[in-house]
């Protein structure tokens, strides 16, 4: 059974949720572009954007909440959920309002301040699970955060080369934030973990 859930774990983190942004994000303008201005070119890209932002808010989701369960303190198991919970509901609202600057600003403007918020939340979520964990183990929990700042980092050089969120910061973040989840869950020794 354990072979199994890490089967399935390690097909949607390292095949379904990186090869389906790859897919999504297309091979060109990776730094002049992003997802929401993919979506609204057609609506078969906007279908593909509601695909990526299921799967990929779904896994969260259900990561996170696997991995709030295994925390030491209920405070940071609460923190974890309220988090999570606020950035897939971002996501959601983000992904449910289209990106048509031109035709409603105001809308173009609340679809990006929530997109960027889901980005932030689910770096607190991650970051509140990091520093939970270390207080129990610093040589096990040293490692994701050293990899959790380094994400942190990149993003934000990927936002200031073209000065605008970009497809290539998009399938950085994703990709990244994936892997490190992935990364968090399979460092939990077996015997903590709630299943």
């Amino acid at each position: 059974m354990k072979k199994k859930r890490h089967f399935l774990l390690d097909l949607v983190s390292c095949f379904l949720i990186p090869g389906y942004t790859l897919l999504f994000a297309g091979s060109i303008q990776w730094f002049s572009t992003n997802f929401s201005v993919i979506a609204v070119t057609g609506a078969d890209h906007y279908r593909g954007f509601v695909y990526w932002g299921v799967l990929a808010g779904s896994y969260f989701l259900v990561m996170l909440i696997r991995l709030a369960w295994c925390l030491p303190t209920r405070l940071a198991w609460a923190g974890v959920l309220l988090l999570t919970v606020g950035a897939v509901l971002s996501l959601g609202y983000a992904i449910a309002i289209p990106y048509l600057p031109a035709y409603f600003p105001k809308y173009a403007a609340l679809h990006v301040l929530l997109a960027a918020l889901a980005c932030v939340l689910l770096m607190a979520a991650l970051l509140l699970c990091l520093l939970a964990f270390r207080r129990e183990d610093r040589r096990r929990w040293d490692p994701p955060l050293w990899a959790w700042l380094a994400i942190v980092g990149i993003s934000a050089l990927l936002f200031l080369i073209p000065r605008m969120v970009s497809t290539a910061l998009e399938v950085f973040f994703t990709i990244s934030a994936t892997l490190l989840v992935r990364d968090l869950w399979l460092r939990i020794p077996e015997k903590e973990k709630k299943n």
